[in-house]
């Protein structure tokens, strides 16, 4: 594979020439500052460009076009890394050599299209438009209480404080949202494209050069934008871990625990806190957790924990009986402590670190991780995947020990059942 950067007046492009794949793949990443409004006004907006365009003002017009381009893709996504949200504006096209350029060329201008040509007159978006994805996001954020899991995740973070980005739900606000309108929308839009940052990711077997020439044509942003926030978010400080219980109409009580760290190096965020965490909750059948709360006391049916990297935490999910709970959370001790005490195996270390450098091997198979990981090259540094296995190697039972002995636990959260 080969990388290259192409730099143009109001935007880079970066791009991965390989005959791996039979299609093409292309991203425009533009880089945000996670606020409670912008979480809700970037999921809409995302949603509202590619629902239709000035040029294709309908589902069905915007339909006909794909097709002709052989059925091309097209997608928007928004997500929230530490404080920051990432929009992709993507689209997935075949190798002109099965197809031929002209075809290329549309699908590349299609995605353009798009974003920068909305369903909208100077003043505000498509109101028919607006009113239906309006009321898609509301039915999709309001679905969220109906999974007990997701909520009660999602209700312990948001206990650490409303303006803390952790808490904040990924598809946004019910309450914003319904204080959003055509206008308000618009206007976002306009702002969104002149503040921020955005680059263009690339990868097929093409010819760059050329294909720089072309995106050129089309990627007619304005404003040149240079968004330079810290990614990660703070520590989370503990002074003393709370716990907050609430009832719900569900049949067991889903038990969240948020833990977070103190004084960790870069190495042991990177490479050693992932490898503890797939020991002590989310590697496999074999973790410390899954093997005392349902191997040995059949207490649940699974136990997670979840290693958010850029908000510098672990979160920790179960749902067990409501009688069962005190049990739990000893067990949850133990098992953490064992850790601490060394109560591991070197085979054990090395099956997590095997099933972590697995992973990073299909991602070389997988056009979209590939773009995934050039993009947090450049967001945060992130190192080529032969280093970031030599790096995963080198951890010791020592490092890991010690990572343990750095978590603190925040809070603890109950969402009760009957």
């Amino acid at each position: 594979m080969k990388y290259d950067c192409f730099t143009n007046d109001t935007y880079n492009l970066y791009t991965i020439e390989t005959n791996k794949f039979k299609s093409g793949h292309m991203e425009i990443v533009f880089r945000s500052e996670a606020t409670f409004e912008n979480i809700t006004y970037i999921s809409f907006l995302i949603s509202m460009l590619f629902e239709n365009s000035k040029k294709y003002p309908s589902k069905k017009t915007l339909s006909r076009k794909l097709c002709d381009l052989y059925n091309v893709m097209i997608n928007g996504t928004s997500s929230r890394v530490g404080n920051t949200i990432i929009t992709n504006a993507m689209v997935d096209f075949i190798d002109p050599k099965y197809t031929d350029m002209d075809t290329l060329e549309e699908s590349i201008e299609l995605l353009f299209e798009l974003v920068l040509n909305p369903n909208a007159d100077e003043f505000e978006f498509d109101e028919l438009t607006f009113e239906r994805v309006k009321k898609e996001l509301a039915k999709t954020i309001e679905s969220l209480k109906e999974d007990p899991k997701q909520s009660s995740i999602l209700n312990a973070l948001g206990a650490l404080g409303p303006d803390d980005p952790r808490g904040f739900n990924a598809n946004g606000d019910i309450g914003v949202l319904e204080s959003i309108t055509p206008k308000k929308l618009y206007d976002f839009y306009k702002n969104f494209l002149e503040t921020s940052s955005r680059n263009i990711y690339l990868i097929g077997d093409l010819d760059m050069k050329m294909m720089n020439k072309m995106i050129r044509k089309y990627a007619k942003f304005k404003a040149i934008v240079d968004v330079d926030t810290e990614v990660y978010l703070p520590n989370l400080y503990v002074k003393k871990s709370n716990t907050l219980v609430e009832e719900a109409n569900v049949t067991q009580t889903n038990l969240v625990q948020i833990y977070s760290f103190v004084n960790l190096t870069a190495r042991e965020r990177d490479y050693v806190v992932p490898l503890f965490n797939m020991l002590w909750g989310s590697g496999s059948l074999e973790s410390k957790l899954y093997k005392s709360l349902r191997g040995e006391n059949s207490l649940c049916y699974n136990v997670n924990t979840y290693y958010q990297k850029y908000d510098r935490v672990i979160v920790l999910h179960t749902a067990v009986d409501d009688s069962s709970v005190t049990l739990s959370l000893k067990l949850i001790i133990a098992a953490l402590a064992s850790i601490k005490k060394g109560k591991l195996t070197e085979d054990e270390l090395e099956n997590v670190k095997n099933l972590l450098i697995n992973s990073l091997h299909l991602s070389l198979d997988n056009p979209d991780r590939l773009i995934d990981m050039y993009v947090f090259k450049n967001l945060v540094g992130l190192k080529s995947i032969e280093e970031r296995i030599d790096e995963i190697r080198s951890v010791g039972l020592e490092e890991i020990i010690a990572v343990a002995k750095k978590m603190r636990l925040a809070l603890t959260y109950k969402l009760r059942g009957e």
